[in-house]
């Protein structure tokens, strides 16, 4: 297969998969390579969230370097893509560090992505899995909205949305996100179908958590000795039906409710499923009249969402670990006692943003004077959080995911 600028040339149709269905490998694409982007952070200020590419380079030689392996596009929508490879995330990490340290560039890879020129959108590598595997979880795979995405939205708006100065490289925040951070503390391999604007369920273009599961399955029909039993899965969405869709709190559980018996039903049996924190509480809601109105619904919401885990608990019994991490309490007492966790403000945004809207995030926004530090502030633009906080949240999902998820 040639290289074309964006992807591959031949676009097949989108697979459907019965449940448990095995890889059928006439379906995936033919043999050929790639190209590898190592982006990374320009600008040490924590203030300036922007970041850029080098093509990465072989340490062996100098040439660029080549990702071996076969790409599949999900229709005709090219940002629907994935290339897939036997190098590890590992050695596609190694190199671009490798690639960034020989250019003289001392900032944090952000992340290694495929791309077959200049014009092509960042595609995740997925690493075929070995066709011997012991019990263990070898992998993360989250499904959700803007708390949780890396660049599936900022590919889908061709790099627009969250505009690439203000935010950092498709994540809606000035860093990495929580589950980047989970991933590092598990040493695991991060896959991502979360995507900015996400519901429960589809609204207008934007796939819903119900559409980014169906798309899993879709691209693991390619995927050859892939087993869901050795994945953890996290499912963190719900904000978007509340806030922004005029969703009730029904509908949207019941969503989640849906999207975990597909989950379960095709053979995964590690879950951590994200109560919603109170997003009534977030600055953007300084703007808003339905701040007692949407506080109850998340309330309700996280109710019928603890009710559907204990009801698929009791369905699958010892073989599905379901897990609920309550984030609501959690973020209540951060923004109740933000100095007690060192945060300074957890009423306003680092970026100064008076009049929230639609169009927010495609134009560049500048910080508040008084914000000289972001990792002060819970919240770095009026609804998602600072790259601090999503760490702080990682670090206390972390143990109950060892104990109970990973063991």
């Amino acid at each position: 297969m040639a290289l074309s600028p964006a992807g591959p040339d031949i676009v097949p149709p989108a697979a459907s998969s019965s449940a448990g269905a095995a890889p059928r490998a006439s379906r995936r694409g033919s043999d050929t390579y790639t190209y590898l982007r190592c982006w990374y952070r320009i600008d040490a200020d924590p203030l300036k969230p922007a970041a850029t590419y080098e093509w990465a380079r072989n340490p062996a030689g100098g040439d660029w370097y080549r990702v071996s392996g076969y790409w599949w596009a999900d229709g005709i929508t090219q940002w629907k893509n994935m290339f897939y490879s036997t190098t590890t995330q590992d050695t596609l990490a190694d190199v671009c560090r490798k690639t960034l340290a020989a250019k003289g560039i001392k900032s944090d890879l952000v992340q290694a992505v495929a791309a077959n020129n200049a014009l092509s959108f960042n595609y995740t590598v997925w690493t075929i899995d070995a066709a011997q595997q012991d019990a263990r979880v070898n992998k993360l795979i989250v499904f959700g909205d803007s708390l949780s995405d890396t660049q599936n939205m900022f590919n889908a708006s061709q790099w627009k949305l969250p505009n690439g100065t203000s935010w950092q490289a498709g994540r809606f925040s000035n860093g990495p996100v929580w589950a980047e951070y989970l991933a590092n503390a598990l040493r695991l391999p991060f896959y991502n179908w979360a995507i900015g604007g996400a519901a429960t369920d589809q609204y207008l273009v934007v796939p819903g958590l119900v559409q980014q599961i169906d798309s899993w399955r879709e691209y693991m029909d390619r995927a050859p000795d892939y087993r869901p039993a050795n994945t953890l899965f996290a499912v963190f969405a719900g904000g978007n039906d509340l806030v922004n869709y005029g969703r009730s709190p029904e509908q949207a559980a019941n969503a989640v409710r849906d999207s975990l018996e597909r989950l379960a039903a095709v053979g995964a049996t590690r879950i951590l499923l994200v109560a919603l924190p109170d997003v009534s509480r977030a600055p953007v809601f300084a703007t808003r009249t339905d701040t007692a109105s949407v506080a109850a619904q998340v309330k309700d919401y996280n109710r019928r969402l603890a009710d559907a885990a204990a009801a698929l608990r009791a369905r699958y019994g010892a073989t599905l670990r379901l897990e609920v991490f309550d984030a609501y309490a959690l973020f209540d007492d951060l923004l109740s006692h933000p100095a007690q966790y060192g945060f300074d403000d957890a009423k306003r945004s680092c970026l100064d943003i008076p009049k929230p809207s639609s169009l927010t995030y495609v134009s560049a926004q500048t910080p508040r004077a008084d914000c000289r530090d972001p990792a002060r502030f819970v919240f770095w633009d009026t609804l998602h959080p600072t790259t601090r906080t999503h760490a702080w949240l990682a670090e206390r999902i972390a143990p109950l995911v060892r104990a109970r998820l990973l063991n």
